[in-house]
C-alpha cells in the first residue's frame, strides 16, 4: 500500500491517494510515525490538486472545489484562507456567493491590451488599403 500511497500522492490523485487511506487505515493508523503526519500529507496534497484545480479560472465555486476534493466546503475555504495569507493564490473569497474570485495577473492585461491596440491598427491600416484600391 505505500507505493500506491507515494504513487497517488505523487501523481495528485486525491481520490486514490484517500481510497488508499481508508482501505488500510488500521495499518496506516497503527505506524505511529505515519498517524504523525498523516493529516499534514492530507492538506498537503489537498493544497496542491486545489491549486492545480483553480489554475484555469477566474471565478469558481466552493461548493466545486469541495467537490472536487471530496471535503466540506468550510475545510475548502480553511485552505483558501492559508494560500490567499501566503499569497500563494490571488484573490478573494465571496462568501456570500460562495465563490472565490482570482485576481487577473497584470501581465495578462498587458498583453491583451497590446494584442487589442495592434487589432485595431491593423484594422485601420486594412480600412485604408482598402479605400486606395
Amino acid at each position: 500500500y505505500q507505493r500506491r500511497v507515494h504513487g497517488s500522492y505523487d501523481q495528485n490523485q486525491i481520490k486514490d491517494f484517500e481510497r488508499i487511506l481508508a482501505q488500510n487505515r488500521r495499518t496506516i493508523m497503527d505506524d505511529p510515525f505515519i498517524r504523525l503526519y498523516i493529516e499534514d500529507l492530507l492538506k498537503t496534497i489537498r493544497t496542491q490538486v486545489l491549486l492545480s484545480l483553480i489554475k484555469p479560472y477566474t471565478r469558481i465555486t466552493i461548493d466545486f472545489i469541495a467537490k472536487e476534493l471530496n471535503i466540506a466546503p468550510i475545510d475548502v475555504e480553511g485552505l483558501l484562507v492559508t494560500l490567499i495569507l501566503d499569497n500563494r493564490v490571488k484573490g478573494y473569497i465571496d462568501q456570500m456567493r460562495q465563490v472565490l474570485e482570482l485576481k487577473t495577473d497584470k501581465a495578462d492585461d498587458t498583453r491583451y491590451a497590446s494584442l487589442n491596440k495592434w487589432s485595431h491598427q491593423v484594422q485601420q491600416c486594412y480600412g485604408q488599403l482598402s479605400t486606395k484600391m
